[in-house]
């Protein structure tokens, strides 16, 4: 079994390779840091089993490596398992969708990792044990993902999206910044997002918000 590891990140990328290379099943590791180094050395020489991505990487992320991949019959057998720190449910499930066969958080172990693998080799689909069966059955099915706000939630990340500030929201919605600032917290927190930029991107995304 051949691997091609793209990541950016040295050390990471060192540990999984040394980690790999014990396992007697794999013949051989390769490291990239850049999807476009690891496009390049596809000269026909050489073609992964396996092709371990992150999604966060420089010059082209690895969403658009999944889209690539999967475009290239050739590569129709090769399996794709993400490793990345983006742990929201609509971007797994979308990797999922493009042609993703496993997902797993950078915080998870190696010897998943290896579980993973060897799922993914055996035709199935993997995400990481942590997230639970409830997760993995919402991110593989077909159902629509419903997300629902309360009219005041609804208020305040209209007002978010606008640009206004908490204060701002607070004195336009008769409340105080504290419990403006509450809100915000529990919307980010429904939506798996760690930034404010991050909400508004999801949210417009989402249809949640359209913009003036």
């Amino acid at each position: 079994m051949t691997i091609a590891l793209i990541d950016d990140h040295e050390l990471i990328a060192k540990a999984i390779t040394y980690m790999l290379q014990k396992d007697p099943g794999i013949t051989e590791v390769k490291t990239f840091t850049t999807v476009p180094l690891f496009l390049e050395s596809l000269d026909g020489s050489w073609k992964p089993d396996i092709i371990i991505t992150d999604l966060l990487l420089p010059v082209m992320g690895g969403m658009e490596l999944i889209a690539k991949i999967r475009k290239m019959p050739e590569f129709n057998s090769t399996r794709i398992i993400v490793l990345s720190s983006i742990t929201d449910v609509h971007t797994i499930r979308h990797t999922f969708k493009i042609g993703a066969n496993g997902y797993l958080s950078k915080d998870s172990s190696l010897e998943e990792l290896t579980d993973a693998i060897q799922a993914v080799t055996e035709g199935k689909q993997y995400i990481a044990k942590k997230w639970g069966s409830s997760l993995t059955d919402l991110v593989l099915s077909d159902k629509p993902i419903r997300i629902h706000l309360t009219p005041r939630e609804k208020d305040v990340l209209d007002l978010i999206c606008s640009g206004f500030t908490s204060k701002e929201i607070a004195a336009q919605l008769g409340l105080s910044v504290y419990t403006v600032q509450g809100y915000h917290k529990n919307i980010m927190k429904r939506f798996r997002v760690n930034r404010t930029a991050d909400l508004i991107v999801f949210a417009i995304q989402k249809g949640l918000y359209v913009s003036p």
